[in-house]
């Protein structure tokens, strides 16, 4: 017997923060971690501020977790087509009202996950950043994604 396409799709997640230096790669490395190959895992953000990820969020990760995101490249909401993903995991007001209004047809996609933005402030800001995405993601992708 021949097998046909597979005809499933690659379930997706999509984290955002404001920059896509801090938080949402923070996320997005922690994910394919905890979750696996499985699930397509991305981030962008509201406006990107650098070209990469924050050296202290790249810390953070390898110090806490031995997760390597030092080649993550920041990139804008708007070079990402937001209905293809199974849930766009948001990680924080402003950008979960704005993506909301912006964006109506995905509205029920959108899910809120108020993380304190630790850009700008010292290690224990990412370190607690990083400890609440991951506890997040624990207990509300793995379980879906990875049971």
């Amino acid at each position: 017997m021949v097998s046909g396409p597979e005809d499933t799709k690659t379930p997706s997640i999509l984290f955002v923060c404001y920059g896509n230096v801090c938080r949402s790669p923070m996320a997005e490395g922690l994910a394919k971690h905890l979750i696996g190959k499985k699930t397509k895992i991305q981030s962008a953000g509201l406006s990107p501020v650098l070209k990469g990820a924050a050296p202290e969020a790249i810390e953070t990760l390898r110090n806490l977790y031995a997760i390597d995101i030092s080649r993550h490249r920041a990139r804008s909401i708007t070079d990402i087509t937001l209905g293809v993903f199974d849930h766009i995991i948001i990680l924080d007001v402003y950008v979960f009202e704005t993506l909301k209004n912006r964006f109506p047809s995905d509205a029920e996609k959108l899910t809120l996950w108020d993380i304190e933005d630790p850009f700008g402030r010292d290690m224990n800001a990412y370190r607690k950043a990083a400890e609440k995405i991951k506890k997040r993601i624990e207990k509300q992708l793995v379980p879906l994604y990875n049971p």
